[in-house]
């Protein structure tokens, strides 16, 4: 019951999302990563994680609930909640940020624990250093196969290392190094995009369906603009000037940029136009202090733009966006806003035990 509660939401939404990211360093080894997120709302919030946080996978029987203790804080933006974000940069310059791609098919139930495609960012957020420890990570936990929200992943590393992951067929499949020419990812799989590239590079006239021609037709805008970066420009600028380029008219409701080297996170969003910045280094992400989020399109580059985190606002996120998106209004029962909400409950800080 707890997949099927969280994942209607996302389950819905993925019809109508069409984000972007990249990542890619500049001359002097400093590291972006870039993401568009787009959708009908962009009500949010941005939740700032603890490390030392006890956790129990949101999960239903007789799935094993995987326990852990989070050796990270991290910084996420949610829209389902806290604790199941779309994305975010963890203390150790970690960024994973997901995007819709139909073609997922997770791992069949094996002996592995299982989480939400959701929860399952978080804990690598949680638990996670670097790209080499997410990909390990799949000999342990699989995201549930009976999961709806068909997601694909670009993650990334303080050390520049770049992968996308996806899970076609039942199985990861990884790219990065040689096989990651391009650090972008948007809504085809990434084998997909490399071809839609390579027909456009080749002036080939093949044709493609819409869907094709809009992802990999970012993939392909965002890939060059990387490859003509010439370093005369802030990298962070010249990534918003890319998100700039692929946003989709009407629907791009935030454009974030994580500066993983220094650990510094830029974003706006269709509400609140001015870039607002988020140091890691002024929030205390040890367990003893407030669990803070702030509104994602309110003014918080101070960090006093923050609040304490309660079950209402929870709630009332979720709330707000089944009400205001039309294929979700008849569709998400009380019970799964209130089910989900009510989750961060069960997040205790282990030094208390």
């Amino acid at each position: 019951m707890r997949i099927l509660i969280l994942t209607v939401f996302i389950f819905l939404s993925g019809f109508v999302s069409a984000c972007t990211t990249f990542s890619f360093a500049d001359k002097n080894g400093n590291i972006v990563f870039g993401r568009n997120f787009d959708f009908p709302v962009g009500t949010g919030h941005i939740e700032i994680n603890k490390r030392n946080m006890r956790k129990t996978a949101f999960v239903r029987p007789p799935a094993k609930a995987l326990e852990w203790v989070s050796k990270y804080g991290s910084i996420t933006f949610n829209q389902i909640g806290r604790e199941f974000p779309y994305g975010g940069m963890n203390e150790a310059g970690l960024v994973i940020e997901q995007m819709w791609l139909q073609d997922v098919q997770y791992p069949a139930q094996d002996s592995r624990n299982e989480l939400s495609a959701l929860q399952w960012i978080q804990y690598q957020l949680d638990n996670a250093a670097s790209v080499e420890d997410v990909i390990a990570s799949d000999t342990l936990i699989r995201i549930s196969a009976d999961d709806v929200a068909k997601l694909h992943f670009l993650i990334a590393d303080a050390g520049g290392k770049v992968a996308s992951i996806e899970f076609l067929n039942g199985k990861m499949v990884v790219h990065t190094g040689k096989e990651l020419p391009y650090p972008v990812l948007a809504n085809c799989t990434y084998d997909n995009s490399l071809k839609y590239k390579k027909s456009i590079d080749r002036k080939e006239n093949k044709q493609f369906n819409p869907w094709t021609e809009n992802s990999s037709g970012r993939f392909v805008k965002a890939a060059t603009l990387i490859e003509n970066y010439r370093r005369q420009k802030d990298i962070v600028d010249y990534s918003f000037d890319i998100l700039d380029s692929v946003a989709q008219p009407g629907s791009t409701q935030w454009s974030i940029v994580y500066d993983i080297t220094n650990r510094i996170i830029r974003f706006k969003t269709m509400k609140n136009t001015t870039v607002q910045t988020l140091d890691m280094k002024d929030f205390d992400f040890s367990c003893v202090g407030p669990e803070l989020y702030a509104g994602i399109s309110d003014t918080v580059t101070d960090k006093n733009g923050f609040r304490k985190y309660n079950y209402q606002a929870n709630y009332n996120l979720q709330k707000y966006v089944v009400s205001h998106v039309d294929f979700l209004k008849n569709s998400v029962p009380e019970e799964a806003v209130v089910a989900t909400a009510k989750y961060p409950e069960t997040v205790v800080c282990a030094n208390d035990e």
